[in-house]
């Protein structure tokens, strides 16, 4: 897979926006979580992201094609708090290869936290796939519920 996953410069973040609002825009409208979906955010909002937070960028030889937002938690805990592709590039083997990439990162990880919103059966079954388990759910508005997930590392 010939991808190039680097850390994000504030340079990459309108490219980034236009490919998160494209990869959330389902879920907003099938949510309508107007103020928590990333589809939503703005630029702003993005750049203080990059600056505060590990975030990468994903390139397919010289064009992005989608990002990845990590925060550390505490005691070797991360949370994967986004990861999205451009539409054009999801469902073609990306995402394993990314979420064994980020693993990869962090050695020193020993759990992994993410959540998912509880329709989305496609991300359960993947998330699943490579060893998440669910292990509760948090109501975010009357139509969005999202399932939290955590791997613990060996």
């Amino acid at each position: 897979m010939d991808v190039t996953i680097m850390r994000t410069t504030e340079k990459d973040a309108s490219v980034l926006l236009a490919i998160q609002k494209e990869a959330f825009l389902d879920d907003l409208k099938l949510y309508n979580d107007q103020e928590t979906n990333p589809a939503n955010e703005s630029l702003t909002r993005l750049i203080s992201k990059i600056q505060h937070f590990t975030h990468y960028t994903i390139w397919l030889h010289d064009e992005i094609i989608g990002g990845i937002d990590i925060r550390e938690l505490k005691n070797n805990q991360f949370r994967l708090h986004r990861i999205f592709l451009a539409k054009d590039h999801q469902n073609k083997g990306f995402g394993s290869h990314l979420m064994q990439w980020i693993e990869n990162q962090f050695p020193s990880a020993h759990e992994w936290h993410l959540d998912t919103p509880h329709l989305n059966t496609r991300n359960h079954h993947f998330y699943e796939k490579l060893g998440y388990q669910k292990v509760g759910e948090h109501r975010l508005s009357e139509t969005l519920t999202l399932y939290d997930y955590v791997k613990k590392m060996k």
